[in-house]
């Protein structure tokens, strides 16, 4: 487990997450490397995107530059994989749940789940500003903050991408969002931020601010929001719940996410919830017969598997937990925060 200080300048920052993992990953792109350069349409859509990029959060650009100049790729190559939607890139699979405690305090667990390459895992810790930064896993295919995220204004949140038919690939990938709100100072800020940006497609985020102890979930979709403040206990998945999807259910095709979704509720709601480890029970739940669509839990035998497990309980705001699934081995990390 490597655990990279970013502390430099957005360009700096970049680039020495590309140069960690240029050591480590074994990447072939000639696939996107061919779909850009032989399709104009794409080619033109991706330009527009990374010249909107450029002009609108120049931060966020400096990041990309740097880290595709790290990895050796070519800026717009690299780039055109921050794009899924105008791509069609696979999407991360994920579970998250919220249980506030008979003390009133929040735990969170959640399971990424991911197309498993080896070696694309780390964790960074970002800077914002000369007083703030962002703890978040790194993976070479996501800007910062894409997954989950704890920053030093007390703001903990996780990412779920959810499906949705209607992408609008002239809008913002929807990456840049989630790396927007990984700098939210408060849950005002949050909501705040997930308004700022249209996006190419949706996607969930669930929120705590340990400072107040306030819990939310957030449907970002591509011209609005939903948001539900969490008073008890909450599950979601890579569905929309909420808003124009409260009556269709929308899933990727071959998704288990409607599973995942019911199960984790299910045993949420019958189990007796006391600490971190029995949420995390629930989300290592795998059926009898070991079988995708029955499990919440994703092995090397699925379509994708669980990469990782984030654990947080407000009541212990030191300690971030992570358990790593590789080559079918677990490995826990409990990290210090800290506020150096």
């Amino acid at each position: 487990m490597e655990i990279l200080n970013l502390n430099g300048t957005p360009y700096e920052n970049g680039k020495k997450s590309g140069e960690f993992f240029l050591e480590r990953l074994n990447l072939n792109l000639k696939e996107i490397e061919e779909k850009l350069y032989t399709d104009d349409s794409i080619k033109k859509a991706v330009e527009f995107q990374f010249n909107k990029l450029k002009n609108t959060f120049p931060k966020y650009y400096e990041e990309i530059i740097g880290k595709a100049d790290g990895l050796k790729i070519d800026r717009l190559v690299y780039f055109s994989i921050m794009c899924p939607e105008i791509m069609d890139l696979n999407f991360e699979h994920c579970t998250t749940i919220v249980y506030k405690k008979n003390n009133g305090k929040f735990m969170i667990s959640h399971n990424e789940d991911d197309e498993y390459i080896d070696g694309n895992f780390c964790l960074s810790k970002v800077k914002i500003d000369d007083e703030n930064w962002f703890i978040t896993n790194d993976m070479y295919n996501m800007p910062f903050g894409n997954g989950v995220s704890f920053n030093s204004y007390g703001i903990v949140k996780t990412i779920n991408y959810c499906h949705d038919d209607n992408w609008v690939v002239d809008y913002t990938p929807r990456y840049f969002s989630q790396r927007h709100i990984a700098e939210s100072s408060s849950i005002d800020d949050l909501i705040k931020r997930c308004k700022e940006i249209n996006n190419a497609s949706g996607y969930h985020v669930t929120a705590i601010d340990i400072n107040t102890n306030v819990a939310v979930s957030i449907e970002v979709y591509n011209d609005t929001i939903d948001v539900v403040y969490i008073n008890d206990c909450f599950v979601h998945s890579n569905h929309f719940l909420r808003g124009k999807y409260s009556n269709k259910l929308s899933l990727d095709m071959g998704s288990n996410s409607f599973f995942r979704y019911s199960k984790a509720k299910e045993m949420l709601l019958n189990n007796s919830i006391k600490s971190l480890i029995d949420l995390k029970d629930i989300l290592d739940y795998r059926s009898k017969d070991d079988t995708f669509f029955e499990s919440i839990l994703q092995t090397k035998n699925d379509p994708y598997e669980t990469i990782f497990n984030f654990s947080y309980d407000t009541e212990n705001k030191e300690k971030l937990f992570f358990d790593v699934y590789a080559l079918g081995e677990k490995v826990s990390l409990d990290y210090d925060i800290g506020h150096k």
